[in-house]
């Protein structure tokens, strides 16, 4: 009886849980025009490197898309760029020691 009940229970459970819209997130178009001086760049803890964003809108709007929440940010970190995340997470990061390399 009790796995009956966990079956239905975990049928409901994906039932009800797939018809959850997903989160919606700002989109580009709504950030105003940028330029290199609206530049900022966030810290990313779980990888350990710096992210580049065009300006705070976009920051935020990646943090959403990511789910995450970039709590250290600041245009100084822009000129840090041998700490900055590699483009491709399959790629081993190599620029702590030989700068970074961009495509």
């Amino acid at each position: 009886m009790r796995v009956l009940i966990f079956v239905l229970f975990f049928l409901a459970v994906l039932a009800f849980g797939a018809n959850i819209p997903p989160k919606s997130c700002p989109l580009e178009k709504d950030c105003a025009k940028v330029d290199e001086e609206s530049a900022i760049c966030g810290l990313d803890e779980d990888m350990g490197c710096i992210r580049k964003y065009a300006s705070r809108c976009h920051l935020d709007i990646a943090a959403c898309n990511q789910g995450k929440e970039f709590k250290d940010f600041s245009d100084l970190y822009c000129s840090m760029e041998a700490y900055f995340c590699e483009k491709s997470p399959t790629y081993e990061r190599w620029t702590i020691f030989f700068g970074h390399e961009d495509d």
